[in-house]
């Protein structure tokens, strides 16, 4: 009984002795021979400025533009809604030249739910007013995309 407890014992030390090790990084050649069928998927849910009291919001992303020695700048209020991506892909290729690359998908499924901004306005003083609109942008509605990006690395 003793026995077979000390060696339970030594078999969960050598256990946790191996999960403590951690990941080992691998060299290019090792990696470039790991198949990972078809690579990772994703599906993301990003909500944007999502507050209860929409209407008492002001938020804003604000861009500088300095124009011969003038700064005005780009001021879009109230970004928000919530995008629903599915089927982001990432997975390793090889090429017909036999090089390596990375390839990105477009997702598969987009869904957009009161996605947009209040007003985009270009203006000298960042947090002012609101000295003009140049628009407003709600997208409601899904879609489907195809293709991918590749990249290389040197």
């Amino acid at each position: 009984m003793r026995i077979a407890a000390s060696a339970s014992t030594m078999l969960a030390m050598l256990l946790c002795g191996a999960a403590v090790a951690g990941p080992k990084a691998l060299p290019d050649s090792e990696l470039a021979q790991v198949s990972g069928a078809d690579g990772i998927s994703f599906a993301v849910q990003l909500n944007l400025n999502r507050q209860p009291d929409a209407a008492a919001a002001d938020s804003r992303l604000t861009i500088a533009q300095n124009v011969d020695g003038r700064i005005t700048y780009m001021v879009v209020r109230n970004i928000g809604g919530v995008i629903t991506m599915v089927g982001l892909n990432i997975s390793p290729q090889t090429a017909a030249d036999g090089s390596s690359y990375v390839a990105l998908t477009l997702p598969g499924y987009v869904r957009f739910t009161d996605t947009g901004f209040d007003s985009i306005s270009v203006q000298s003083d960042p947090h002012g007013a609101v000295s003009g609109n140049l628009g407003r942008v709600s997208l409601n509605g899904e879609m489907t995309m195809q293709g991918q990006l590749r990249l290389w690395s040197h």
